[in-house]
């Protein structure tokens, strides 16, 4: 992806370049509730993408957003537009974003997309708060295959001058550690899962050649081992001290609620930051 964006600059074709003549450039999301800046009073409009939009232009101050999130999204209904909480004119998400970039081919400064959360807790989460391995290893192919497919389809109408970034998952069910009877065992037990499917989305998007913000890198998920005191919780591990800082899932009014609240929506937004300053002229 940094190869063939040399190239293009080299080629002159490159819109980040051309937005400082005054020419519209714009930054296209797709995704889930993260992307459209979900928290327990609904889509907000300031989640990661706001962030980062807000960010970026402070280097591109010409950048337009077109943000075609949807709360609730799955891969499959990304791709399809079938049982999408959201409707779209062209049909599905990925067509919207597919038809946005084709009719403004050279005005697109970069790409990001969050997918495949909604995937695995639509179909493996029991009531419990247990994420069923054997569910999650029968539906990462499925999920891989298809996600594979957005991100090329993306590629192909955007160009190579365009950089596309998508990201890891943090992992909230950390939070049960300490909240619920068995919590600790049931935060490990799904954490191990969750691993598995940020696992496949780094290699999907890796081998597509998407460059990859690992949230999940962000927000420690793997941690167990480093600890931090908490006032009225004690010592407890690195992950989830995050988990239940960044997240509403700890909080008394909102808890299990998985969504980031508002720092941990400035923390994704710069995790994507540091990828794209290697990626814009």
């Amino acid at each position: 992806m940094v190869a063939t964006l040399i190239v293009a600059m080299l080629q002159g074709d490159n819109p980040v370049a051309r937005a400082g003549g005054g020419e519209t450039i714009t930054y296209l999301a797709l995704g889930d509730s993260l992307a459209t800046g979900f928290q327990p009073n609904g889509a907000t409009g300031k989640g990661y993408v706001d962030d980062l939009w807000q960010s970026i232009q402070k280097q591109i101050p010409a950048l337009t957003l077109r943000n075609v999130g949807c709360a609730g999204e799955t891969s499959l209904s990304m791709i399809t537009g079938n049982h999408s909480p959201c409707h779209y004119a062209a049909g599905s998400q990925l067509d919207a974003a597919v038809s946005f970039l084709g009719a403004r081919t050279g005005q697109v400064a970069f790409i990001t997309i969050d997918i495949g959360a909604n995937d695995v807790l639509y179909r493996c989460l029991d009531r419990t708060g247990l994420i069923d391995r054997a569910c999650v290893a029968e539906l990462l192919p499925h999920l891989q295959t298809r996600v594979t497919h957005i991100v090329d389809a993306l590629g192909t109408a955007a160009g190579p001058s365009v950089p596309i970034v998508a990201m890891t998952y943090y992992d909230p069910f950390l939070g049960y550690w300490g909240l619920v009877p068995g919590g600790r065992a049931l935060a490990h037990a799904d954490q191990r899962v969750w691993a598995l499917l940020n696992a496949m989305l780094a290699t999907a998007y890796s081998d597509a050649g998407v460059t990859v913000a690992d949230v999940a890198a962000t927000f420690r998920i793997d941690d167990f081992t480093d600890t931090v005191l908490v006032p009225g919780r004690g010592l407890i591990p690195v992950n989830v001290a995050l988990a239940c800082r960044w997240t509403w899932f700890c909080s008394p009014k909102f808890a299990v609620d998985p969504h980031a609240n508002q720092r941990g929506y400035k923390k994704i937004a710069r995790t994507f930051d540091r990828e794209l300053q290697g990626l814009l002229p």
